[in-house]
C-alpha cells in the first residue's frame, strides 16, 4: 500500500509528458503548415508586381506613335530636310519632345517652327497632350536635319529616334522619303546652302495619300 502515491505520481508525470509531446506536436504541425501558405502569398505577391512592372513598361513603350511620317527627299546639292507625319500620345501624361537624332547623316537636328512665314528653331519642348495629336507639316512644327552629309532620295528609308524630356527615346523605323514639292516659306538668315529647294509655307495643307502615306507638299 505504501507504493500507491508512487505510482499515481508516475501515471500523473507520464500523463503531462504526453500532453506536452502532443501539444508541441500540434503547434510545430500548425506552423509546417502555415509555412508553405506564407511563401505561396509571398510569391503570388511578386508576380502581381511583376506583372505591374511588366505593364507600365508596356505602357510607356506605347506611349508614342508617329503615324504617316514622311522624309523630304532631297536634291543633290540640297544640305538639309524635313520630317513630317502626326505624333499620338497613347499616355495619360503629356510627353515633352526636346530632341530627335535619324539614321540621316546630319550634322544638325533641329526642331522647327513656323511664325509669320519664318522658320525658327523651336525655344520650347514640342509638347503632345495625354491622349492627344501634334502633326509635323510644312508651315508648322517638324523635324529637321541640317549640315546633311550625304542625301536622302526617294524611296530610301531612314530611322528616326524622338528624344523625351524624362530621358526616354521613341524609335520609329522605315519611314519612307518621298519627293514632296516646294512652298515659299522664308528660312531668314539660317544661312545653309540650297535652303531655296525647301521653302513650304504655301502649302501646309496640302497631303496626298501615295502608297498608304501622306505626301506632305512643302519643305
Amino acid at each position: 500500500m505504501l507504493n500507491h502515491p508512487r505510482i499515481f505520481v508516475s501515471i500523473v508525470a507520464a500523463s503531462a509528458l504526453a500532453l506536452a509531446g502532443c501539444s508541441n506536436s500540434e503547434q510545430d504541425s500548425t506552423q509546417n503548415d502555415s509555412a508553405p501558405e506564407t511563401a505561396a502569398n509571398a510569391s503570388a505577391e511578386s508576380d502581381d508586381d511583376d506583372a505591374d512592372d511588366n505593364d507600365d513598361a508596356d505602357d510607356a513603350d506605347d506611349a508614342l506613335d508617329f503615324e504617316d511620317a514622311v522624309v523630304r527627299a532631297m536634291a543633290e546639292d540640297a544640305d538639309m530636310t524635313a520630317i513630317f507625319g502626326t505624333l499620338v500620345n497613347e499616355s495619360t501624361a503629356d510627353i515633352e519632345v526636346v530632341g530627335f537624332t535619324s539614321s540621316i547623316e546630319a550634322g544638325v537636328n533641329e526642331i522647327h517652327e513656323t511664325v509669320d512665314g519664318q522658320m525658327r528653331e523651336k525655344e520650347e519642348p514640342l509638347i503632345i497632350p495625354a491622349g492627344e495629336s501634334v502633326t509635323l507639316e510644312p508651315g508648322g512644327d517638324h523635324f529637321m536635319p541640317m549640315d546633311v552629309s550625304e542625301p536622302v532620295m526617294a524611296g530610301d528609308a531612314i530611322t528616326l529616334t524622338v528624344e523625351l524630356a524624362d530621358g526616354s527615346t521613341e524609335e520609329f523605323d522605315d519611314i519612307p522619303v518621298r519627293t514632296i514639292g516646294a512652298g515659299d516659306e522664308n528660312y531668314g538668315d539660317l544661312g545653309h546652302e540650297g535652303h531655296g529647294d525647301h521653302d513650304d509655307a504655301d502649302d501646309a495643307g496640302d497631303h496626298d495619300d501615295h502608297d498608304d502615306h501622306d505626301d506632305h507638299e512643302g519643305h
